[in-house]
């Protein structure tokens, strides 16, 4: 199945908005990819920012804060285990959400979490599923970070 079709523009369109409007950091090297996921965050009440490699997202991490990431497991140049160090060294707070079109490959997973990402999301997910499964994870990662505090 085509990438492009799992998040058709259809189905951006949704009732529901984002209480806290977290700006969310979308890092993904597939243009329609990345593209829809940006509008249906910022559709979502999210304030959303898009970026290609994960060398932009560090330049980007540098200059302005997130609430949360959202990063492409495989990225050209850069790789997103690589990036999620990045964050874990320079940005502890920020919570960081995997997402993948490779399915769930147990060794990234493990990888990914000793990391310390707060989960993953699959490209393959029905829209509604990415928002829902988005949402929660970053509520989760929210209350866990306010409990540490």
């Amino acid at each position: 199945m085509e990438k492009a079709r799992l998040l058709p523009l259809n189905c951006l369109l949704s009732k529901r908005r984002c209480p806290v409007p977290y700006k969310v950091l979308v890092v993904d090297d597939e243009n329609e990819v990345r593209s829809l996921l940006d509008d249906l965050l910022n559709r979502e009440g999210y304030r959303s920012k898009a970026c290609a490699t994960g060398e932009a997202a560090i330049e980007l991490l540098k200059k302005e804060k997130f609430d949360v990431v959202l990063l492409d497991i495989k990225l050209a140049g850069t790789n997103g285990l690589e990036v999620l160090k990045n964050i874990r060294e320079h940005h502890k707070e920020i919570p960081v959400v995997m997402i993948t079109g490779f399915g769930y490959d147990e060794d990234l997973i493990a990888k990914s979490k000793q990391l310390g990402c707060c989960g993953y999301i699959g490209k393959n997910m029905p829209v509604s599923q990415i928002l829902s499964t988005f949402k929660h994870l970053v509520k989760k990662a929210k209350e866990k970070e306010h409990h540490a505090k």
